[in-house]
């Protein structure tokens, strides 16, 4: 059936068998699907050039190497900020969640497939029923581990729920690894902004030594002794967001130090050396030689598609995902020769944060799974040729609903993407 004539026999999530029993309490499952989605081509005339195909997938990274007997590690970004937590309760209202700013979004053009609305309705990821669901479609996709994203304001916590009240009481949680990324990032109002730059802020990022030493010894006690904590040869992962922030606070030799303190503190517990890895473009831009003298062991980037902002893109621009694909590619290529440990790349979905910023948002379009199988091929055959081990690819994301980057089955693509990473990685 054509794409456009398929939308329209969708109706609502009613039609659509979107259950109310993974829903919060309080909240709407039904997920209008607008007509103007339906009505509307996947691609623009005019931008066909920049569909991402198998020759454009040849000529941007050689594929002649070998898969064979590659096993590769799938590891997917996870945003859990889908459940209410008390922080932000206090600045909006009782049982808020970002789900809220997806309900409110709108298209900004002609042609826009977006918002997209999860195929499951509303849920709430802190319950164990929901994380169960969850844990079982990550796992039956092939996918690996969860990296959340963790948020630790000196002490002050949010959407930490997902992980100690979802996902550990999940009766399936054997099935998934997780391990954490601290977001270490000012914490915003987003929901919506006028502009990236106009965001209030909302909490604070200030760090020290000892406050860094108080976070390691929380992950200790409530994370890295899991076990199914996801670890790099026998090592519990801890992904840092912005090493720019960090030292911002830290001068590089206090900022060693204390790298290396977590360090003991870890094998004083009992659980081997810990493995930090810097997992964002703008945070460690600069920075690439020296990582492995900050203390680093391996970098990625949390989605590739962050040029949107920090490459200069302006507000309201579109950038065809072909266009995209081909520069992640070069991005994958020049960190990894720029940087002094590994580097493991990413695959992400799409980009578009319009939800968040209307207008101003810079929006990667015309996305499709099929062109996001390439680009997971195409992190195979890098990954394949690199030196780096393991064999790592990571995914942005699991579940971005706001910023249109997410795994998760959502009404308009179905388990299209999911279906995508399972026949990369799982087929036989």
């Amino acid at each position: 059936m054509e794409r456009r004539k398929f939308l329209k026999t969708l109706g609502t999530s009613a039609t659509l068998g979107i259950g109310s029993r993974f829903a919060p309490r309080g909240s709407a499952t039904t997920l209008p699907i607008q007509s103007t989605f339906a009505d509307v081509p996947a691609v623009s005339p005019g931008d066909v050039e920049a569909y991402f195909n198998e020759e454009k997938l040849r000529q941007a990274i050689d594929t002649t190497h070998s898969l064979k007997d590659i096993r590769f590690e799938v590891v997917a970004f996870n945003y859990p900020g889908w459940h209410s937590t008390p922080f932000m309760d206090r600045v909006f209202e009782k049982g808020w969640t970002e789900f809220e700013v997806l309900r409110n979004s709108k298209p900004q053009y002609p042609g826009h497939l977006f918002p997209k609305y999860p195929l499951w309705g509303y849920f709430n990821e802190a319950d164990p029923e929901a994380a169960e669901r969850e844990i079982e479609a990550a796992a039956d996709f092939g996918i690996d581990v969860w990296m959340i994203d963790w948020y630790w304001f000196s002490g002050t916590m949010l959407f930490h729920e997902q992980l100690e009240k979802g996902f550990f009481q999940a009766r399936n949680r054997s099935r998934l690894k997780f391990a954490v990324m601290w977001a270490d990032d000012d914490w915003t109002n987003l929901f919506p902004a006028r502009s990236p730059d106009a965001a209030a802020v909302l909490l604070k990022q200030r760090t020290d030594a000892a406050d860094m030493l108080r976070l390691t010894d929380y992950c200790i006690e409530h994370y890295f002794h899991q076990p199914n904590y996801w670890r790099i040869e026998g090592r519990p992962v801890l992904g840092i967001w912005n090493l720019n922030l960090l030292l911002q606070y830290l001068s590089p030799d206090q900022l060693k130090r204390v790298f290396e303190e977590m360090r003991q503190h870890v094998s004083r517990a009992g659980l081997g050396d810990l493995h930090l890895q810097a997992s964002h473009l703008p945070g460690f831009a600069g920075h690439e030689s020296e990582l492995k003298a900050f203390g680093f062991d391996s970098a990625t980037h949390y989605h590739t598609f962050g040029w949107t902002y920090d490459g200069g893109r302006p507000p309201g621009s579109r950038t065809p995902y072909g266009e995209a694909a081909l520069q992640t590619i070069r991005v994958w290529k020049e960190t990894a020769a720029k940087l002094s440990v590994p580097y493991f790349p990413d695959c992400p979905v799409g980009w578009d944060d319009s939800a968040r910023y209307g207008s101003k948002a810079a929006m990667v379009k015309e996305r499709s799974p099929d062109q996001y199988e390439r680009l997971l091929r195409a992190a195979q055959h890098f990954s394949a040729a690199s030196s780096a081990q393991p064999k790592i690819i990571f995914l942005s994301t699991w579940n971005e609903w706001t910023e249109d980057h997410v795994l998760l089955p959502d009404t308009v693509y179905g388990y299209s993407y999911l279906d995508a990473v399972r026949r990369t990685f799982k087929s036989p």
